[in-house]
């Protein structure tokens, strides 16, 4: 059996939480929340193609997106793969495995044999830390932690199509040739680089304007789903326990700044995360609205939803402004 970490850090976010095990092996420890800030993950994400059965709301940034900015703010090297062959994927993984380096992985959970998700989710991150014969030791978020998976069902969650889907993309991180940056300096440009994104979105589906957008047709949800039901639920469960579009990612925001404010040593950047926590909870409480409407097919829920998001998007927009002027 080869296993690099038998204890990886299992943390709240995949994407993230792939990331601290990457860099920590590198001797790169920073926390998930540091990850996640000096990578400008936070975001708003409006999006609904005809082939989507059901809006996806996001609180981060577009997949990827994250790994690729924390490698650059930390100036680290990123090795990217993608490949249609399931042979060539499983080939290349072994090889990184047997180098004794660990690899993240993109895929979609719901095919793996240890899996109880009902949904269907192909940007989907774990880490990769080793394998016994044709099983593959997968880190995976809490409380799952520590996940062993069948060589056959890790192929068909790495091929798996759908939304923000890859072909086999696995990717692995070399440390810098030189010291790591000022981690204080690193985070303030992330701020500024988080801010001016959100306050300025290419286009209306994100930032603060794809809350407004969000929030404008919440209320039609109800008559223009196809299965309203489920799909209300299915939108709150994976906002809150699959942590695309709760309150997970304002929370890891709040911790970021709270740090940032260690860091720099000017508090006014704790007292932002204060407010972040705030704003946290009450997008928590908009996916409580969408649970209650897919359960009771009653309208109001999602007014509620609707005037909350809207309010929502109005705060954040506020402390963004705040936070450009900080950093």
């Amino acid at each position: 059996m080869l296993l690099i970490d038998p204890q990886p850090y299992v943390g709240h976010h995949c994407e993230s939480t792939s990331l601290v095990n990457l860099l920590r092996q590198r001797e790169i420890d920073v926390s998930e929340p540091l990850v996640f800030g000096l990578g400008s993950g936070l975001s708003f994400t409006y999006w609904r193609t005809k082939q989507m059965p059901a809006p996806f709301l996001g609180g981060r940034i577009k997949p990827d997106r994250l790994t690729a900015n924390i490698t650059e703010s930390l100036g680290l090297r990123l090795t990217v793969r993608e490949t249609s062959s399931d042979k060539r994927a499983r080939e290349q993984l072994l090889r990184e495995l047997d180098s004794g380096t660990v690899v993240g992985l993109k895929l979609d959970r719901y095919h793996l044999d240890y899996s109880t998700d009902a949904y269907r989710f192909a940007a989907h991150y774990v880490a990769c830390v080793g394998y016994e014969d044709d099983r593959f030791a997968l880190v995976e978020t809490r409380p799952l932690g520590l996940q062993w998976a069948s060589g056959e069902s890790l192929a068909r969650a790495r091929g798996a199509r759908g939304p923000m889907s890859s072909r086999n993309l696995s990717f692995t991180i070399a440390p810098p040739d030189g010291p790591l940056p000022d981690l204080g300096e690193t985070a303030r440009r992330s701020i500024r680089t988080t801010a001016e994104s959100f306050l300025n979105p290419p286009i209306t589906n994100l930032g603060f304007k794809g809350m407004h957008k969000a929030a404008d047709l919440m209320p039609g949800w109800i008559d223009d789903l196809d299965s309203p039901e489920e799909a209300l639920v299915e939108i709150s469960t994976i906002m809150e326990e699959g942590g695309t579009g709760g309150g997970l990612f304002r929370t890891m925001w709040a911790d970021f700044l709270a740090e940032t404010a260690e860091l720099t040593g000017a508090e006014e950047f704790r007292e932002v995360s204060d407010a972040y926590r705030v704003v946290s909870r009450k997008w928590t409480e908009v996916a409580g609205f969408l649970r209650e409407a897919g359960t009771t097919k009653d309208r109001a829920p999602l007014q509620y939803a609707s005037k909350r998001v809207r309010e929502l998007a109005e705060e954040e927009h506020r402390l963004m402004r705040g936070l450009l002027d900080l950093a």
